[in-house]
């Protein structure tokens, strides 16, 4: 089983990507790379357990799921999964079902952005359900190998009038941005990075 922990136990620079605040697309913007988002899949689906746990909903009841690949120049560098309920879905984050292409950031960090837990961390196991989900959805849709080893990760619930959206995000390139500098831990700085610079392409979280 793998574990989440407020612990970001990741060497530089994955450390302080992992663990960048604000928006993860205006980092990903400020390396002057094209950045894109292909949407997977988007729809009414199962919940895991994980999942309905973070959002405090009973075991089994459907949810509302929205998985995307985040891109650089066009390749894969992250995969993405936001999830709340079905009933949350047709509410507060209903804005969710109208995104198209269009980054979640455009929501979360928005002229009225959502309240945020802290941040989640975790290594992804090999032998782990999710861990094997994310490799056969990234190597179908990326068409390249993940990472070896276990997959960084990261997650944190987002509260619009109540409701909670969890965001789980894998760092699953091998390589590049990764490499790049590290960005700044500047919650202000990232608003202004995604509210100012523009998105080149299909634009996600």
């Amino acid at each position: 089983m793998n574990r989440w922990t407020a612990r970001n136990s990741l060497r530089q620079p994955e450390r302080a990507w992992l663990g960048a605040g604000g928006s993860l697309t205006a980092w990903l913007v400020a390396t002057g790379r094209a950045f894109s988002v292909e949407v997977l899949q988007q729809g009414r689906q199962c919940l895991r357990p994980n999942e309905s746990r973070a959002l405090k909903s009973p075991s089994g009841r459907p949810g509302y799921v929205r998985e995307v690949l985040l891109r650089l120049d066009g390749d894969a560098v992250v995969f993405a999964r936001s999830v709340t309920t079905h009933a949350a879905s047709r509410g507060p984050w209903r804005s969710l079902r109208g995104l198209a292409t269009r980054p979640l950031a455009d929501v979360l960090f928005s002229r009225m952005p959502a309240a945020r837990a802290p941040l989640e961390f975790a290594q992804l196991k090999p032998a782990s359900p999710l861990q094997r989900d994310v490799v056969k959805t990234w190597r179908r849709s990326a068409g390249v190998p993940v990472r070896s080893g276990a997959l960084p990760a990261r997650r944190s619930v987002f509260k619009r009038a109540g409701a909670p959206l969890l965001v789980m995000e894998v760092f699953a390139a091998p390589d590049a941005p990764w490499d790049l500098p590290r960005p700044r831990r500047s919650l202000a700085l990232a608003y202004r990075l995604h509210s100012n610079l523009s998105y080149q392409g299909n634009s996600d979280e």
